[in-house]
C-alpha cells in the first residue's frame, strides 16, 4: 500500500519533468517564484531566529521541527502507537499519508525531518504548478501567474515549507480540479483518494467534483458516465483513516473525541466560534499559552482571517467557475464550524480559490502592490514566530 501510495504521488508530482515545450515553459514561468519563496523562507527563518533570539540556533532544521510537525516526524518514525500514558495517543488525529511519505523518504536521506521537509517542498512546486495551469484554463497567463504569487506569499503560507500537510493537500486538491477539468477522471479518482487520506476536507472534493462532472455534462442525466464512479473512489482515502482509526483505538470515530477533549474542537454553529475568538481577545478567556502574542494571533488573527476567507468567496461566486467557489464555501464552513476557531489563518491557504479571485482583483497595478505587501509584511512576522516556537496557528 506504501509503495502505491509513493509511486503514485511520485508520477503526479515529478512526472511533468517528462514533458512537453508548452509544459516546460509554465515550469520556467514560475520556477524562479518557487525557488525564490523556498530559499527566501529557509533564509529568513535562520537569519529572524539569529537576530530576534541573539544566537545561532542549535540545530537548524528543528527550527522547522515545531508544533504539529513533531507528531507527523514522530507518525513517521514509530507510527501510529497503541494507546499510552506518554500522549501518543494523540497523534491519532493526524491523518496518515504525509508521515507515510515522510517515512518512505527517510530511506534515502537518512533523516525523518529532511524527508518530512522534502515532502512538502516538492509538494507546493506541485501545487504552484497545477494553481497555474488550472488558472490558464479560464484566464490570462498574467492572472495565473500573479495567483501563484499570491498564493507563495499567503501570511501562513509557510506552512507549505515546514513539515505539515498544507502543501501536500494542495498539490493533490488542486491537480484533482485540473484534471477534471479535463475529463481524466480515473486520476482524479486516484488524487482525490490521496487527498481524503491528507486531511479530512479533502472528502469534500466527492459532491463539489459531481457538481463539476454535472456541470460538464449540461446537468443531463443522458450525458452521465460511467466515468463518474471515479469520483466516488474518493471516498476510499477517508475510509482507511476511519479504519486506522479503528485498528488503533477501537473505534472509528476515535479522532473526534480527541479534537474534543485534547483540543477542544467540536462541531458547533460557525458564531460559536466567533464568540470564542472574540473572548480571547478581550480577555475573557484565557489560552494555555497565555501570553500577548498568542492573545493576538488567537483572536483577532482568528477573526480577520475568517471573515477574510468568507468575503473572497463570496466575491468569487460572481468571478470564478462554480466548483471552485462551492469548494472554498464548504472548506470554510467545516474550519469554521466549531465552538473554539483554532488555526483558521492555516486553514484559509487551503481555500485556494480565493487566490484566483485575489489575482482578479490584482490586475489593478495598487491593488496587486498591496496584496504583495501586506502578504509579505505578514508572512515575515508569522514566519518569525513559527521557528522560534512561538504561537503562530
Amino acid at each position: 500500500m506504501l509503495c502505491f501510495i509513493f509511486i503514485t504521488v511520485c508520477k503526479v508530482q515529478v512526472g511533468f519533468l517528462v514533458m512537453s515545450r508548452k509544459k516546460l515553459e509554465d515550469i520556467l514561468d514560475i520556477l524562479p517564484i518557487i525557488l525564490t519563496v523556498i530559499i527566501g523562507t529557509f533564509l529568513f527563518g535562520i537569519a529572524s531566529h539569529l537576530v530576534i533570539e541573539n544566537r545561532f540556533p542549535d540545530n537548524i532544521l528543528n527550527l522547522w521541527n515545531a508544533w504539529d510537525a513533531q507528531h507527523y516526524v514522530n507518525i513517521a518514525k514509530y507510527g501510529y502507537a497503541a494507546l499510552t500514558e506518554d500522549g501518543r495517543h494523540l497523534q491519532i488525529v493526524f491523518f496518515p499519508l504525509f508521515p507515510y511519505l515522510t517515512k518512505l523518504f527517510s530511506f534515502i536521506f537518512q533523516n525523518y525531518i529532511v524527508s518530512a521537509l522534502f515532502v512538502s517542498n516538492l509538494s507546493y512546486a506541485a501545487a504552484a504548478y497545477y494553481l497555474y495551469k488550472l488558472v490558464k484554463l479560464d484566464f490570462e497567463r498574467q492572472d495565473a501567474y500573479r495567483a501563484v504569487i499570491y498564493f507563495s506569499v499567503f501570511p501562513t503560507a509557510y506552512f507549505l515549507h515546514a513539515a505539515y500537510t498544507e502543501s501536500l493537500f494542495l498539490a493533490l486538491t488542486i491537480s484533482s480540479f485540473y484534471y477534471a477539468r479535463n475529463g481524466r477522471w480515473p486520476i482524479v479518482g486516484v488524487l482525490g483518494t490521496l487527498a481524503a487520506a491528507t486531511r479530512i476536507t479533502g472528502i469534500l472534493l466527492v459532491p463539489i467534483l459531481i457538481i463539476e462532472y454535472l456541470s460538464q455534462k449540461d446537468y443531463k442525466i443522458r450525458n452521465i458516465r460511467l466515468d463518474i464512479i471515479w469520483i466516488g473512489v474518493i471516498g476510499l482515502g477517508l475510509l482507511a483513516y476511519l479504519i486506522l482509526n479503528y485498528v488503533v483505538a477501537g473505534d472509528p470515530l476515535y479522532f473526534m473525541e480527541i479534537q474534543r477533549e485534547h483540543w477542544n474542537k467540536k462541531l458547533d454553529f460557525p458564531y460559536e466560534g466567533f464568540i470564542s475568538a472574540w473572548n480571547i481577545m478581550t480577555g475573557k478567556f484565557t489560552l494555555n499559552i497565555d501570553t500577548p502574542s498568542a492573545r493576538m494571533l488567537g483572536g483577532p488573527a482568528e477573526i480577520i482571517f475568517a471573515l477574510l476567507g468568507l468575503s473572497l468567496t463570496i466575491y468569487s461566486f460572481f468571478r470564478i467557475r462554480l466548483s471552485y467557489c462551492l469548494y472554498a464555501l464548504a472548506t470554510w464552513i467545516i474550519v469554521t464550524s466549531t465552538g473554539f476557531w483554532l488555526s483558521i489563518p492555516r486553514y484559509t491557504l487551503a481555500m485556494f480559490p480565493i487566490f484566483i479571485t485575489l489575482a482578479l482583483l490584482g490586475r489593478r497595478k495598487y491593488v496587486n502592490y498591496l496584496i504583495i505587501f501586506i502578504s509579505i509584511l505578514f508572512y515575515a512576522l508569522f514566519l518569525s514566530s513559527f521557528v522560534r516556537f512561538q504561537w503562530a496557528f
